[in-house]
């Protein structure tokens, strides 16, 4: 587990992880191969109990390679934040929230592994590559990690070190073929840490990938005032899907991310919930694993 700093007014870190395997509704495809390699999708579920932090974490099975994960909130308000929606080693998708309200808060992991035959598992490997930014108190910042040439990045997240109501990320996305973006509007009136993670897909001979590609695909929304919006985007039929994220285009504490996530082995899910009486503009962005 990560360790952040408690600010405005937070309990203590530390609730117990509570572990549920389940399906994804709806249900997820059959796997399609790429190059020998497909993938499936491990779900954890958790409570964050009130007023405390919770933490769930997703991983994959031994021979697998974590390749992207997310996150679900069953919850429309502002009384949580996620602080940790990231890769917390080679095999395991980390998710942690704090929650302020009175009531105790459902959340789920989700980790996309990638497998395959013989062939395919002795030739790749994942790494995880991260940048740390301090971004100043009540000012926006922005954290790119990039994968080394030659490596493809098939997912990424992020961390905030402040566990507070008062910053919201509202970019977590690709931003350009090898880099993942994470932005934050920091409201805190103290300097806070976070960490944008990619993960890059590389041959263990250490040469470059060669056949293989990853695609960006998006789609875009509009959540009404005071409503719930979702946007799914789907990779083609002879594609793999291995991440996703989301962009709002806002900032402020009036929004929140309910989902990001995997809704199918193709598709993910960005579920955004609006809470003032201004319409807000956001984007479900997944990557796509295919042939060169």
């Amino acid at each position: 587990m990560r360790k952040h700093a408690f600010v405005a007014g937070g309990a203590a870190a530390g609730a117990g992880l509570a572990i549920a395997l389940m399906g994804i509704s709806p249900a997820v495809a059959g796997p399609v191969g790429v190059h020998g390699l497909t993938t499936h999708i491990v779900t954890v579920a958790a409570m964050a109990p009130a007023d405390d932090t919770g933490e769930a974490g997703a991983t994959c099975a031994a021979g697998e390679l974590l390749v992207g994960g997310g996150y679900v909130v069953n919850s429309t308000s502002t009384g949580w934040r996620i602080y940790v929606d990231a890769p917390l080693n080679g095999t395991t998708w980390l998710v942690e929230p704090v929650n302020f309200s009175a009531q105790p808060l459902s959340f789920s992991a989700y980790a996309i592994c990638a497998t395959g035959g013989k062939k395919a598992a002795s030739q790749y490997t994942t790494q995880v590559v991260y940048t740390a930014v301090n971004a100043p108190a009540h000012e926006t910042a922005e954290a790119g990690a990039a994968c080394p040439a030659g490596e493809l990045r098939t997912g990424g997240g992020y961390d905030v070190y402040n566990v507070s109501a008062n910053w919201s990320v509202f970019s977590n996305s690709p931003l350009s073929s090898g880099t993942w973006n994470v932005e934050i509007d920091n409201e805190v009136p103290l300097t806070t840490t976070f960490h944008s993670y990619a993960i890059c897909l590389a041959k263990k001979n250490s040469k470059p990938v060669r056949g293989l590609t990853v695609s960006t695909v998006h789609t875009a929304a509009t959540v009404p005032p005071y409503s719930v919006q979702t946007a799914d985007v789907s990779c083609g039929p002879q594609e793999v899907m291995t991440g996703g994220g989301h962009v709002i285009a806002s900032i402020g504490p009036y929004w929140s991310i309910q989902a990001s996530a995997p809704v199918s082995a193709n598709a993910w899910q960005v579920k955004a919930a609006d809470l003032d009486n201004f319409s807000r503009d956001f984007d479900s962005y997944a990557l796509c694993l295919g042939k060169a």
